[in-house]
């Protein structure tokens, strides 16, 4: 009776900041009965929108593991979220959803690893997404290469398809061609998809399969054409990276300033293939009476351009 007061004490201390680590210290020291009174206090705890003392239980049972730990996770991270009405407790819920996600990659049962796939059908959760870079699955790739779409999950998302390494690159390419419309218009969550899927490629691609994407650089989506040039410019022929440096060189004249930034860096890393190329637009601005000087509302393109010029230059003399 003694001990089981004692565990519900360590279970209530979950929730105060100052003693919660060391009560959770105590509870792992229990073992399993640490476990199932962590499991219990899952079970019977509900959402807050302050989700620390439910997100240190999740914890703990990643540690401990067993049998119950893993159900208690599965079942955490395969809850119904949209039925939480309230957003904020909603937000903090998907956090304790989302670890408990991310901390069956530990469990070497494959019932870990279907509850992981099936978890993949629903919404997009960063856990999930971690779990697969962690211990990685080529069945989880179409999925995940949906997920880029997700701003919130788009990175985590991406580092999971990196480490499935070129096994990703088929699916990759396929959702390149796959343009989401509305209203005749592609959707900016398909324009974003495209272009870190390029982002991803741009690491994956090589030489001889750089003609699947070099189309792109002619595509009508911004980011979707300075991606593809990154993606060509390493390892394409001397016709294709001078057409991909143009491709960032007139990016320059974008009204992102995001964009333009990229730009600029690409044109420097690159300045070999198109030192030319920067040359005569400078002469060509100079000459149509664009100033270096303006700096509102941005900066005058012509003001890059002469900067890629010094850097590069500079940047050449000292390798040679």
């Amino acid at each position: 009776m003694a001990t089981q007061e004692a565990t519900r004490s360590l279970i209530e201390q979950l929730g105060d900041p100052s003693r919660s680590s060391q009560a959770l210290l105590a509870l792992l020291m229990k073992g399993e009965e640490g476990v199932c009174a962590l499991a219990e206090f899952l079970r019977t705890s509900k959402p807050s929108s302050l989700p620390e003392a439910r997100l240190l239980a999740v914890e703990g049972l990643a540690i401990l593991k067993g049998p119950e730990a893993l159900s208690a996770l599965i079942d955490l991270a395969s809850q119904q979220l949209a039925d939480i009405p309230d957003p904020v407790v909603r937000l903090g819920e998907e956090a304790v959803a989302s670890r408990a996600a991310r901390a069956l990659a530990d469990f070497p049962k494959l019932r870990a690893r279907e509850a992981l796939l099936k978890l993949l059908e629903g919404r997009p959760l960063i856990g999930v997404a971690e779990a697969f870079e962690k211990s990685w699955d080529l069945r989880s790739i179409p999925y995940l290469v949906s997920w880029l779409e997700d701003d919130f999950v788009a990175e985590p998302a991406s580092r999971a398809i990196r480490a499935c390494g070129h096994w990703a690159f088929s699916a990759l390419v396929k959702s390149l061609g796959e343009k989401n419309l509305q209203h005749g218009r592609e959707t900016g969550m398909s324009q974003r998809r495209r272009a870190r899927i390029l982002e991803i490629l741009a690491d994956l691609l090589r030489s001889e399969e750089i003609s699947l994407i070099e189309d792109l650089l002619d595509d009508p989506v911004e980011a979707v054409r300075l991606n593809a040039a990154r993606a060509v410019l390493p390892q394409g022929n001397r016709s294709q990276r001078e057409r991909a440096f143009g491709v960032a060189l007139r990016s320059l004249d974008s009204l992102d300033r995001g964009v333009r930034t990229n730009s600029e860096e690409i044109l420097l890393a690159h300045f070999g293939v198109g030192a030319h190329l920067v040359e005569e637009a400078i002469r060509q601005r100079q000459l149509a009476g664009e100033s270096e000087r303006q700096f509102f509302p941005r900066e005058s393109t012509l003001a890059i351009l002469l900067r890629v010029s010094k850097k590069g230059t500079q940047s050449k003399e000292a390798q040679n």
